[in-house]
């Protein structure tokens, strides 16, 4: 892999860099000046990068742990859910029912309320 360099129609060879997973970044082995100066002009360089496969076995390992952790994590959820839902629908069934109330003529009520909404009569609710 080459860059062509567009104001001299070079061929320049790609910065080559290693991925050191301990360090959690990227090392530069070969270009740095290459890297130096497409940064002083604002562009990208060309680059390769060395990194390890991963190792089939140990991903798939990893893979089933998560999948087995989501699993819980969900199966969790799903029961706490269910349990507030038989809650809800509990509650319901054993609240007590409702009651109705409108104001009687008369009473303390109708003077109250007339002495809060002048003009308030019963028979207009």
């Amino acid at each position: 892999m080459t860059a062509v360099d567009p104001d001299q129609g070079r061929i320049m060879p790609p910065a080559l860099l290693w991925w050191v997973s301990g360090l959690n970044t990227l090392l530069v082995l070969d270009g740095h000046d290459r890297i130096a100066a497409a940064s002083a002009e604002d562009t990208l360089p060309a680059v390769v990068v060395l990194a390890p496969a991963p190792d089939p076995a140990a991903a798939t390992a990893v893979q089933r742990h998560l999948i087995r952790d989501y699993e819980s994590r969900v199966t969790t959820r799903i029961a706490d859910v269910t349990r507030r839902f038989a809650g809800q629908l509990n509650d319901v069934i054993r609240g007590d029912g409702r009651t109705r109330a409108w104001p009687l003529p008369g009473g303390t009520w109708d003077q109250q309320a007339a002495r809060l909404v002048p003009g308030w009569r019963l028979d207009r609710c």
